[in-house]
């Protein structure tokens, strides 16, 4: 390979010579293109280097990158779609794996100048582009990460979020996020976190663990931090043995400064549970505790966010819909739970909506909270789960305890949305022996003592029937049954989800197919998809019914009177 020059070198002002003729590119990303055409097959021998040299010098002063460097970008650029491995590089241009990894320093450079992310774990080595290379490139302009100025406790845990999130790709060391978090401490020196932290003198082993469960708590109210949590902080994973002996034994420094504690269950303290002390939380977080309500809203669906829609329901459903909406209006629901105090009765209010699919159960709560100013936490039970004993218990639990927490630090209790809850609110299996059968038990005893104590609002989804565990329903105050739209229903979803339709053609579509409301509503996305593409928006009835027909998937739709 031929030498390749620096930016900074003195270039000559003789033209560029070559066997052909060739157009100055106008653009970083143009002069990528080339370099990569050219570079198929190549084994970036001399020939690539002098048709591409054009093309390479334009990128390397436009960039002020080497040469070298500028040429293994736009390789890289070519694949930035996903995750890209030095194997995929040699085997575009041609050459053995082994002649690139010779060049590893200067992509670790690109790494460096944060051109590229690698992610280094379990002894395997990838690379990405990161979207705002991208733009940056998009804007023909280098790219500079402009770091974030930290400037208070909110700014300092939000960027410790993103480094964990970087951590999770394995893009990031502990040690470079030990570094950082110091770093970022000195910028809020004056902060009450960052000075009563520096008083504890701890070491920076036990200063960095503190500081990532306060992490924990910050952003997910975390009071049950157990090793797999702590374990996520250290490189592949592996959370050092003198750290865990030092939790296990309570020798920890945080334990002898009364930082954190062992998680009390049933009594009994856990050992390999943690959780800050009101100590610290006072002492250390009382900025954090100032903005709690704003923070808590974060993750939130916001009420106001809510786009008004008219559901369409039987007689049965639109009573008891109108009946619940009034109850949570503000006013009523507080004078509703005074009521129930003064007799002595729980003041929560568990809802469960369930029926087929598609007949609007999730779109009503969403329409309940914003007729009543509610913002909505909603709870996907499979990201709950987890595949670890013992995590989907404490996930659920520090849900509750999160939702307790947002209904002390609001004005207005949110409602607390289990969206698809068939996982949970099943039958629970008598004499559960295999590990998944007690924790699914467990989850449902552990869902089932906190509607006892609830004092806010839960609101359940599901498709079950026949197979709801009587404990639940009994727990349930409000249960409403949603049934396939009546004919009539069906009717008046057709016109509104196509306005433009005709009473006759509605009154067709409602008799002739026996759909839900959600599969009408995909049936007027794709005729308005239709129209875009195809510029004619006549509403067909004969495409219309050919929609309906291909719906559903492995099943005929009932025809009613046809």
């Amino acid at each position: 390979m031929r030498e390749l020059k620096n930016p900074g070198n003195k270039k000559s002002n003789k033209p560029q010579t070559t066997d052909f003729q060739i157009e100055t590119p106008k653009s970083i990303l143009e002069s990528f293109e080339q370099i990569v055409e050219l570079a198929k097959d190549s084994n970036l021998d001399n020939k690539f280097l002098k048709k591409a040299s054009p093309f390479i010098i334009f990128a390397s002063e436009k960039l002020q990158l080497p040469e070298l460097q500028a040429i293994l970008l736009a390789l890289f650029i070519d694949k930035s779609y996903g995750r890209i491995r030095i194997s995929e590089i040699a085997e575009f241009i041609g050459c053995s794996t082994t002649r690139i990894l010779r060049l590893s320093k200067d992509v670790d450079s690109l790494v460096d100048l944060n051109y590229l992310k690698v992610s280094k774990s379990n002894n395997s080595i990838s690379y990405r582009v990161p979207w705002e290379v991208i733009e940056a490139l998009k804007k023909d302009e280098p790219f500079s990460l402009e770091r974030v100025q930290v400037s208070d406790i909110n700014t300092f845990f939000e960027q410790f979020s993103e480094m964990m999130k970087e951590k999770e790709d394995d893009e990031i060391s502990y040690n470079k996020i030990k570094d950082r978090s110091f770093e970022m401490l000195e910028e809020i020196k004056d902060s009450v976190y960052a000075k009563e932290l520096n008083k504890f003198n701890l070491c920076d082993e036990d200063a960095m663990l503190f500081i990532f469960m306060s992490h924990l708590f910050v952003e997910n109210d975390d009071n049950c931090i157990g090793f797999h949590d702590i374990e996520n902080l250290y490189d592949n994973n592996r959370m050092p043995s003198w750290c865990k002996k030092e939790l296990r034994k309570g020798e920890s420094e945080l334990f002898r400064y009364k930082l954190i504690e062992y998680v009390n269950e049933e009594g009994l303290a856990r050992t390999d549970c943690f959780k800050l002390t009101d100590f610290a939380k006072e002492t250390l977080l009382p900025e954090f505790k100032e903005s709690k309500i704003g923070k808590s809203q974060k993750n939130l669906i916001q009420y106001s966010t809510l786009p008004e829609k008219e559901l369409i329901y039987n007689q049965e459903e639109k009573t008891s819909i109108r009946e619940l909406t009034s109850i949570l209006s503000v006013e009523r629901f507080k004078g509703v739970r005074e009521r129930l105090e003064k007799a002595g009765m729980r003041k929560g209010f568990c809802c469960l909506f369930y029926g087929a699919p598609g007949t609007g159960k999730t779109e009503t709560v969403f329409q309940i909270a914003r007729q009543t100013g509610r913002n909505i936490m909603k709870v996907d039970v499979d990201k709950v789960k987890s595949c670890w004993v013992g995590e989907s218990e404490k996930n659920i639990k520090s849900l509750f305890d999160r939702y307790r927490s947002i209904c002390n630090n609001s004005d207005l209790a949110p409602i607390l949305l289990f969206n698809e809850a068939d996982a949970v609110l099943g039958v629970r299996k008598e004499g559960a022996n295999g590990a998944v059968d007690k924790m699914e038990n467990s989850i449902q005893n552990i869902i089932l003592q906190e509607m006892e104590s609830l004092e806010g609002i839960m609101i359940a989804t599901t498709n079950l029937t026949n197979n709801l565990d009587k404990a639940f329903e009994r727990r349930f105050l409000y249960k409403v049954r949603y049934e396939k739209p009546t004919i009539e229903a069906r009717k008046k979803i057709w016109e509104i989800m196509l306005p433009g339709i005709s009473p006759e053609s509605a009154q067709t579509l409602a008799s002739k197919f026996d759909m839900s409301g959600g599969e009408i509503e995909n049936i007027a996305r794709k005729h308005t998809v239709n129209a875009i593409l195809s510029g004619d928006e006549t509403i067909n009835i004969d495409k219309i019914s050919d929609l309906c027909r291909k719906e559903r998937i492995n099943a005929k739709i009932h025809r009613v009177g046809f």
